[in-house]
């Protein structure tokens, strides 16, 4: 399956986000061009591929998302959608207009969940709402990111909002950089 760019900004500051700073100062003109679209799609398809991955940051952010999803759709892909469930109300309302009544084989959502004791109210609200419009689209995301997380949150969305059974897991972990060269004798490592 191909994966496919949209944008880099986000619309979340998770802990675990190895790309946070170049995400939050990414210009938001940084976005897939229509004719990079048109191309990608006409070499997966002569290459026999039509499954294709859409990525960001956050993907709902790019100003011609459910067009580039109707766009696909028309050009028979089968589209999986990496999300934080996160969207203005105005996105959020063109999705429900234009998306809810494709059939799951062809349309499907990740939605990256993050813990809502540990979440900012107003996202937790957003992404409930997502998961109830789009819920029988999509299969839960979750990243392990410190040893004391707790996993019983994303099996109640899986039976609240009727989920897919399938979790994607992710494990995120601090790396270590070097504030010195070990050749000048100092090996100072600090996790960043």
């Amino acid at each position: 399956m191909a994966n496919i760019l949209l944008t880099q900004r986000c619309v979340r500051s998770c802990p675990y986000c190895f790309a946070k700073k170049y995400m939050a100062d990414a210009p938001f003109e940084e976005t897939l061009s229509w004719n990079d679209l048109i191309y990608l799609a006409d070499f997966l398809i002569a290459s026999g591929e039509n499954r294709v991955s859409l990525l960001g940051g956050e993907p709902t952010l790019h100003p011609h998302f459910v067009e580039i999803i109707l766009y696909l759709l028309e050009r028979n892909f089968h589209i999986n959608v990496f999300t934080s469930g996160v969207m203005t109300p105005e996105i959020f309302e063109d999705l429900s207009n234009n998306l809810t009544g494709i059939h799951p084989e062809r349309l499907s959502f990740v939605c990256n969940v993050n813990n809502p004791s540990k979440s900012p109210a107003a996202e937790v609200k957003k992404v409930e709402q997502f998961l109830e419009t789009f819920g029988h689209l999509t299969n839960p995301g979750y990243n392990i990111y410190s040893p004391d997380f707790d996993m019983d949150f994303v099996f109640d969305y899986i039976n609240r909002f009727g989920l897919k059974k399938f979790v994607r897991l992710g494990l995120a972990h601090p790396y270590s950089r070097k504030e010195k060269c070990i050749c000048t004798g100092g090996e100072n490592a600090q996790n960043g």
